[in-house]
């Protein structure tokens, strides 16, 4: 009787590992970071297409292939259930805008990023995105900043200045035009 069991339960295990349970199965992956009086959940594009986001009230659209995004909160605002309101579906309408080039200007001194998103070719598109900064001391996370933004003429500047002391960043753009 004992080995009928066995066999049941590793039999149950081996179906759930299968049939859609696996977490490579998901359109993406998240952690959790908090900060002071913030909660930032960090989402993942797992999938091998671009795929749109979307929690309570805000939305992303494109996050494209192994690229991160954000959902900031206030500590006080966030509510364990979300985890399961994430919803996530492959981007249609949408897709990834290439023809950019970066200038960056960082001033550790005076705790300051400008970010200058110039498009490379002299299209009329209207483009979408978002930046993201993660700003680090001695490699733990003290601040996160993000900005969504319009790209309608040739370029954008994108300010970030942080209260924290922070001596090193991560910065992520997203940048989308709809088909």
């Amino acid at each position: 009787m004992k080995k009928l069991i066995i066999k049941i339960c590793a039999f149950m295990i081996l179906i759930t590992l299968f049939t859609g349970c696996h977490p490579q199965n998901k359109l993406y992956s998240f952690e959790t970071k908090k900060i002071d009086d913030q909660v930032i959940l960090i989402l993942k594009n797992t999938s091998n297409k671009p795929i749109d986001l979307s929690l309570k009230d805000q939305k992303i659209k494109c996050l494209p292939v192994n690229k991160e995004t954000a959902f900031i909160f206030k500590k006080e605002e966030f509510k364990d259930t979300y985890y399961d309101e994430i919803e996530a579906k492959e981007s249609t309408q949408y897709q990834e805008y290439n023809n950019f080039d970066i200038d960056r200007i960082t001033d550790i001194s005076l705790q300051q990023l400008n970010e200058c998103i110039k498009k490379t070719k002299n299209d009329k598109k209207k483009c979408y995105g978002e930046a993201i900064v993660f700003f680090y001391q001695n490699k733990d996370l003290v601040d996160i900043q993000k900005h969504d933004f319009i790209l309608k003429g040739k370029e954008k500047v994108i300010a970030f200045e942080s209260s924290k002391i922070w001596d090193d960043t991560k910065i992520i753009e997203n940048i989308y035009e709809k088909n």
